[in-house]
């Protein structure tokens, strides 16, 4: 059935991995881990201060540089001269809007295709539309998307009946829609219906009403209601447990959501103790030196510290930085983070 708040299909699967900034401990220090990659250029927004100081467009090009320059200052040293990156970002942009639009109009060729060949009511033609909703929502063009998935929603009801799973995803989608564009009450009340459908015509354990809870567990903790998100959160996870495999990262993920909602509800002691129940698991599906494994143990240590338990996260600190220094080297950013936050912590605690 359905797409996502984080990635949409036809399988009514929506709500994506970890969110931590839903409601996670506000660990400004936390490191965050990333598996190495091949070289790839970085594109960073620049600072407000850069946006406000930055050379305007009409400038003239610097000495030794053209007109999509500007000049670093280096300390000790010549200025050094380097890509405006206003432009970078700018041309980063019109590249991707250029990839969406070829990717929507071939998208749109297909369902021209599909309506001359089998009609408006044939299911193919029906997905055709799905996928253009879904591609406008993918480019952050969500009142376009919702246009679409309302008409949507009644065709699919009229083709294959209120009651039918398509029909269901097509709510389902609608409301993920909905929410992308900050309209909580009207996706919270769709939801709602969704995950009442979904128990009924397909039943408690369907994966398609395990995603509609926890969609629904997130919408909730967006609209502040946290001891709902919390309660219904508890369930996704129990629910996950029973039917998925013991090592399913989705049941990971439901762990990590629901440590997120219980520090939204300052229920700091059960988040720290879900927090801990995620490192275990972590350590038991991926192993000790996975960077998964790496990654909890960063944000266990820096849950302790905001829970007051400062002697229990130096300690775990410490090892993060070690196994970072082994794992992915002293150079690593996400080794020079965790040295930072060591130090950070021991200055604070003298």
């Amino acid at each position: 059935m359905s797409r996502g708040k984080k990635s949409k299909s036809r399988d009514v699967r929506r709500e994506g991995g970890v969110d931590r900034a839903a409601g996670s401990a506000p660990a400004a220090d936390e490191t965050v881990v990333q598996e190495p990659a091949a070289a790839e250029p970085v594109v960073e927004e620049p600072t407000a201060a850069q946006r406000e100081h930055g050379p305007q467009a009409t400038a003239a090009p610097p000495p030794g540089g053209g007109a999509d320059q500007v000049p670093q200052p280096i300390f000790g040293g010549e200025d050094e001269i380097l890509h405006d990156p206003q432009q970078i970002i700018d041309a980063a942009k019109a590249k991707r809007d250029e990839e969406t639009e070829a990717h929507l109009e071939e998208l749109r060729r297909v369902l021209t295709s599909s309506l001359d060949q089998r009609g408006p009511d044939h299911p193919g033609t029906l997905h055709a539309r799905a996928d253009i909703a879904m591609a406008l929502w993918q480019a952050g063009r969500h009142e376009e998307a919702i246009e679409l998935e309302e008409e949507l929603v009644k065709d699919t009801a009229r083709v294959h009946g209120e009651e039918h799973p398509e029909s269901v995803t097509a709510r389902s989608n609608l409301a993920s829609s909905l929410w992308s564009a900050g309209r909580i009450d009207e996706a919270i009340a769709m939801e709602e219906a969704v995950l009442a459908d979904a128990e009924r015509l397909l039943g408690a354990d369907h994966l398609a009403t395990l995603t509609a809870r926890a969609n629904l567990a997130f919408s909730y903790a967006s609209a502040g209601r946290r001891e709902d998100a919390v309660e219904i959160q508890r369930q996704v996870v129990a629910d996950r447990e029973r039917v998925l495999d013991p090592d399913d990262p989705d049941t990971l993920d439901a762990l990590a959501n629901l440590a997120s909602a219980q520090w939204n509800a300052e229920l700091i002691d059960e988040a720290v103790a879900t927090e801990e129940h995620i490192l275990e698991e972590t350590v038991r599906v991926s192993g000790d030196d996975h960077l998964d494994t790496l990654q909890a143990r960063a944000a266990l240590a820096s849950s302790y510290r905001v829970a007051g338990r400062t002697d229990e996260g130096t300690e775990l600190q410490d090892r993060v930085v070690s196994d970072s220094e082994r794992l992915l080297g002293k150079d690593h950013p996400a080794t020079v983070a965790a040295r930072k936050t060591q130090q950070l912590n021991s200055g604070s605690a003298k």
